[in-house]
């Protein structure tokens, strides 16, 4: 049978309030280990007063004083991590919309309003329904046809892999793309994350982290 035909579209998600997010912080240690894996020019530069008061207004805020643009880059990653936890233990309690799942929607709206877009029902009721939405409905059904769910783990590999970028970028310093990949890697294995080890995966670690768009 078509798997398509047992797809569900996605089911309710709990209010804002009521998800379960994670706690997730380095320890000390390795926030250490992962401060030395980053260029030495950013282990000495301190931190702006205006991003420290920002960072402790967060509702995650630090749970040690971030003295140095490299202690920016841990605290930034560790929050990448926990949003990505949080979303992971998410998507496993719920049905998240995916392309697939939208269009097992899709196609049960359409089925629901057949009466109405072949105007089976009367006029008066056939009227209540937009002339084209079932068209509207099969042209977007067509659009998520090509198109898969976004892999988590890229996007947390994507992210951090930036934060280290941007950060490094800003005061002028640089770091290749294997030193790059070797913190992701290390903070993703503090993290929990399973993912591409860079000992034995480095290319696809990689291609997570700089993606070939």
């Amino acid at each position: 049978m078509p798997r398509t035909k047992y797809t569900k579209p996605p089911g309710p998600l709990p209010a804002i309030e009521q998800v379960q997010r994670s706690e997730f912080r380095f320890r000390n240690s390795q926030w250490d280990k992962l401060r030395k894996l980053l260029p030495s020019k950013l282990q000495e530069l301190p931190v702006p007063s205006d991003y420290i008061v920002a960072a402790a207004n967060e509702s995650h805020a630090p749970t040690r004083t971030l003295k140095t643009i490299a202690d920016a880059v841990i605290h930034e990653t560790e929050g990448a991590i926990r949003s990505h936890l949080t979303v992971r233990s998410l998507s496993s309690e719920h049905r998240m919309p995916t392309p697939a799942n939208v269009r097992a929607a899709i196609r049960r709206l359409r089925k629901a309003l057949e009466p109405f877009a072949r105007e089976w029902v009367d006029t008066v009721t056939a009227d209540l329904i937009p002339a084209n939405l079932d068209d509207l409905l099969a042209v977007r059904e067509q659009e998520l046809m090509g198109l898969k769910a976004p892999s988590k783990l890229a996007m947390l590999c994507r992210l951090v892999g930036n934060v280290v970028k941007e950060r490094i970028s800003a005061y002028d310093e640089t770091i290749s793309e294997q030193d790059t990949a070797r913190y992701v890697d290390a903070a993703l294995a503090c993290g929990g994350v399973k993912h591409p080890d860079f000992a034995k995966h480095r290319d696809r670690l990689a291609s997570l982290i700089f993606p070939k768009d």
